[in-house]
């Protein structure tokens, strides 16, 4: 953790000097970005449009002191395209080089695909994971992602408003349908089984 004053690369370069843990010659080494990112459809995707799409979607100095990558993710026929700090990329190259670097909310909804193809019933689930600063709302039909989206949302108010704004979008069903929490968000949790009969957490 950074202290008073100190960036979160400077941080990290100390604790790569500091811990040992940290320096073994590991055989594979991935990183999760958890940093803003939006999707684009596999066959919708221009690479040389992926820089002027990301500014347009966060504004534009959202690049500014940034990398930018993309991921493909097959089993969700979507491409993820999401940044990283370049002074916190820089630090983990220079000790992992061949280092993998992902995005976090790609990496999280193609596992929850797995998880909801497992659940072998005829209900609707809308997926949900917080943190702390977006909100990431997703949702499949017969194994393919029917709906994703992510939200600047630090309270639980604007949690909830974007969650069943997505409900409503979705057309799923208060009394029948699930909300997947991603994680043990006791408050989020609490506050929307005011609104809907089956909250679930994962």
């Amino acid at each position: 953790m950074a202290e008073k004053g100190e960036t979160l690369a400077k941080a990290l370069e100390k604790a790569f000097n500091e811990q040992a843990l940290l320096r073994p010659d590991y055989d594979e080494v991935n990183v999760y970005a958890d940093y803003p990112s939006t999707r684009i459809p596999l066959d919708e995707f221009r690479s040389e449009e992926a820089q002027a799409l990301y500014r347009l979607t966060f504004g534009p100095d959202s690049l500014t002191g940034m990398n930018m990558h993309y991921e493909m993710l097959p089993a969700l026929e979507i491409i993820e395209v999401f940044a990283i700090n370049a002074e916190i990329e820089e630090i983990i190259l220079k000790y992992y080089p061949h280092a993998t670097i992902h995005c976090y909310f790609g990496q999280l909804m193609n596992r929850m695909l797995a998880f909801d193809k497992r659940q072998g019933d005829d209900l609707a689930r809308l997926y949900a994971h917080s943190n702390g600063r977006q909100l990431l709302v997703f949702s499949y039909d017969n194994g393919r992602l029917r709906f994703a989206n992510s939200f600047e949302a630090k309270n639980l108010s604007n949690q909830i408003y974007f969650l069943l704004y997505a409900w409503k979008q979705l057309g799923l069903r208060q009394r029948k349908d699930i909300c997947v929490l991603i994680g043990k968000d006791k408050m989020l949790e609490a506050e929307l089984k005011r609104y809907l009969s089956n909250v679930e957490c994962v």
